[in-house]
């Protein structure tokens, strides 16, 4: 018994899906293996100079210092942090109230 047109076009739809699906698939591991790639390549270095970043405490936060350049990196927060624990009439303190969108104080 010869399949009909219906079934062809339907085995072909059924293949069609089957290879989108995994193409698809191998594509996302592709690019989830990419961003671990880059990451590992990245992580800890100085986006300046390239060299690796050491950690280094700055009051009670932990920021990350490039030991060729010089470069201070500070993760999500840790600005606030250290603007908070420092004085209100700080030059840290102004910089944040700026960046947030508030005029600073007049010192009188």
């Amino acid at each position: 018994m010869k399949p009909n047109k219906h079934e062809d076009e339907y085995i072909w739809v059924q293949q069609l899906q089957q290879r989108i699906a995994k193409r698809e698939k191998d594509q996302q591991a592709e690019s989830e293996a990419e961003k671990l790639r880059l990451k590992e390549t990245h992580w800890m270095h100085c986006a300046k100079c390239g060299q690796k970043l050491s950690p280094e405490k700055c009051g009670s936060v932990e920021i990350d210092v490039c030991p060729s350049c010089k470069g201070v990196w500070l993760d999500k927060g840790e600005m606030g942090t250290i603007v908070e624990n420092t004085g209100q009439g700080s030059f840290f303190h102004t910089c944040l109230r700026i960046l947030r969108g508030r005029q600073p104080q007049a010192n009188l």
